[in-house]
């Protein structure tokens, strides 16, 4: 449900019923707290059998609590969880590997809350499953992914991984809305995008170097004529490009401006190492002015968030933050479609690919964002926002993860309006 967005409102939206509300709050604050552990560990903690090596844990315990710490839908936290002795096994097998005593007393303090709870509303774990399974979260019609899609989604990664001689880790597209300041941009929002990839590596000599899409925009219902971009971070790496240095890997990732069609310009990767000595990990960030209607402003106004998939991936984080006076909890629409060859970017059924990908509220704050998948994420959200002036605990976030995004194909989320075009 869009707000207005001259409807200003503090505090949090009223989520359904006392359990549910509490449930949320609980699996909420659980999830960020087990991703700041993990995120804590190193090397870093990429897949569950590198969390069962690490910390001598077992199959069953390592596989739960890294898919706990980094799956999509809330509602299978119940299930993954260990019980007490396992729990407090692993935070302190995780204590003596060196993540701060801080982070292991939240993780214990939100696993304690959890299981108060489950004792407190169920009297089991079994009955609170059974609870937390009504709950309303990401597209209930879309669901997790099956296991076969996702043994599909893995084989076509491998494969198109050696055949194309290059492949990432994580890809991440963040875009951070904000009502635009004074008069002039009533009904109107900021928007700072944020792109990167983690893990980024050649197999390949002679392979096309990775590319950074210049900012182009398809406009929206309502959206005004676009102004040029501004770096979040003066003297960031080539003009336009907004690198954010004390998040990307070193040295210092170096790219090139590359002629394009109009309205078009995109950054070349430089570099020959291969394999993963020559890994790297960028993270860039822009920010455009009163450059966006907001949901519920105009007929048709939309927040969307569109990657393209060109890049043989493991995942795909996609993340919206909304200012909390500009959208309640729903969560964004989530669609997959096959790219067209003629470069069209309208939303057409015929390409529309039946994949279960679907999109997750996680909370308010950067905190709710946590994943081990993207090293010092939170830290990452939180530089963006205060950057840009505003207030980090006053944004709602909220989430598309997929796993191992099929090539090719346009993963696209929406917040309000219609069929409009794309939206970053």
């Amino acid at each position: 449900m869009q707000l207005p967005a001259d409807a200003i409102r503090e505090g949090p939206v009223a989520l359904g019923p006392p359990f549910e509300e509490d449930a949320r709050a609980v699996l909420g604050e659980l999830r960020p707290a087990l991703a700041e552990v993990l995120e804590h560990l190193s090397p870093p903690v990429r897949r569950a059998s590198d969390l069962r090596r690490r910390l001598g844990l077992s199959h069953k315990v390592s596989w739960g609590l890294f898919n706990a710490a980094t799956g999509r839908d809330m509602r299978a936290l119940p299930s993954l969880m260990p019980g007490e002795r396992a729990m407090e096994g692993f935070l302190g097998a995780a204590a003596r590997h060196g993540v701060p005593p801080a982070a292991v007393e939240r993780a214990r303090a939100a696993f304690r809350r959890f299981e108060e709870m489950v004792d407190r509303d169920a009297g089991s774990r079994d009955a609170f499953e059974t609870m937390v399974s009504g709950l309303s979260v990401a597209s209930d019609t879309e669901g997790a992914a099956s296991s076969a899609e996702l043994r599909h989604k893995r084989a076509a990664f491998r494969a198109a991984a050696l055949l194309w001689g290059r492949q990432a880790r994580a890809s991440c597209l963040v875009k951070i809305m904000h009502p635009s300041a004074g008069p002039e941009g009533r009904g109107l929002l900021d928007r700072v995008l944020i792109r990167g990839l983690v893990g980024l590596r050649s197999t390949r000599r002679g392979v096309p170097a990775h590319t950074v899409a210049s900012h182009w925009s398809v406009p929206n219902a309502g959206d005004p004529e676009a102004g040029p971009p501004e770096p979040l971070d003066a003297g960031s790496g080539p003009e336009g490009i907004g690198l954010l240095p004390d998040f990307c890997s070193r040295p210092l990732p170096e790219f090139r401006l590359v002629e394009s069609r109009p309205g078009h310009c995109a950054y070349e990767l430089a570099g020959e190492r291969l394999g993963p000595s020559g890994e790297v990990t960028y993270f860039a960030a822009n920010i455009f002015r009163a450059d966006s209607a907001a949901p519920g402003s105009a007929p048709g106004a939309e927040v969307g968030l569109s990657r393209a998939v060109t890049l043989p991936t493991e995942a795909y984080v996609g993340d919206i933050l909304m200012h909390r006076s500009t959208w309640d909890t729903s969560p964004p629409a989530v669609r997959v479609y096959a790219c067209r060859l003629d470069g069209v970017m309208e939303d057409r059924p015929g390409d529309l690919l039946r994949l279960s990908e679907g999109a997750e509220y996680l909370g308010e704050g950067p905190d709710a964002a946590r994943t081990p998948l993207i090293p010092r994420y939170a830290d990452l959200l939180t530089r963006a926002i205060t950057r840009a002036g505003w207030r980090p605990a006053e944004f709602r976030v909220f989430r598309c993860l997929v796993r191992y995004p099929v090539m090719y194909t346009r993963i696209r989320m929406v917040l309000g309006g219609g069929p409009a075009g794309a939206g970053a």
